[in-house]
């Protein structure tokens, strides 16, 4: 019959073992918030890393140019404003695309459009390959970008691309009827001939 200082190490070996998962998982999501590989090599996402994890993002996966979709509400600095310190003592490009609303306004214009073509400008360019794009939690603003990079760039149908934004977090009934009728309505722009 085991001794009661088996059993006892036995349940602490037992603890130790189930909760490494759990550790592990509460330090990914804390500085390596939703971190996904979009294309290798070519564009990552994510939410807002903590500065130990956008390091290491930035070091492991050699991050030429970071685009953030976060602003300030209020005349302060925006929250992650520490991010362009980083980026400029590393040499990297940081890029501020302000977000903007989805919906068309009185001239019929939609004013996220701005913010694409600003996206779109910053992929087209190789040389700011790997980009690394984040919002705060790395699911709304940032998969709605992902979605257009992967209709522009990869072919993908609207459809295609918002399941993937679902599969990243993107639940269903957080989806804008203006951000669903945005990328419903995207035409990727023509390819030049021999491309």
């Amino acid at each position: 019959m085991p001794s009661r200082w088996q059993f006892v190490l036995a349940t602490v070996v037992i603890a130790i073992v189930g909760a490494a998962p759990l550790v592990y998982s509460a330090h990914q999501n804390t500085h390596m918030r939703n971190l996904r590989v979009v294309e290798d090599g070519v564009l990552y996402r994510c939410g807002q890393l903590t500065p130990k994890g956008m390091d290491r993002v930035l070091r492991d996966y050699n991050i030429k140019t970071v685009v953030t979709l976060r602003t300030s509400r209020t005349t302060a600095l925006p929250p992650d404003s520490w991010e362009e310190d980083v980026c400029a003592a590393r040499g990297l490009n940081h890029v501020r695309i302000v977000p903007r609303v989805w919906g068309a306004d009185e001239s019929g214009e939609i004013p996220a459009e701005q913010a694409v073509q600003e996206f779109l400008a910053v992929m087209d360019k190789k040389e700011n390959h790997p980009v690394l794009v984040h919002c705060f939690a790395g699911i709304h603003r940032t998969g709605t970008m992902c979605a257009i990079f992967r209709m522009e760039y990869h072919g993908w149908s609207s459809e295609r691309a918002m399941s993937e934004m679902q599969l990243y977090g993107f639940a269903p009934e957080d989806m804008h009827q203006h951000i669903a009728g945005y990328l419903r309505e995207y035409k990727p722009r023509p390819k030049p001939l021999g491309k």
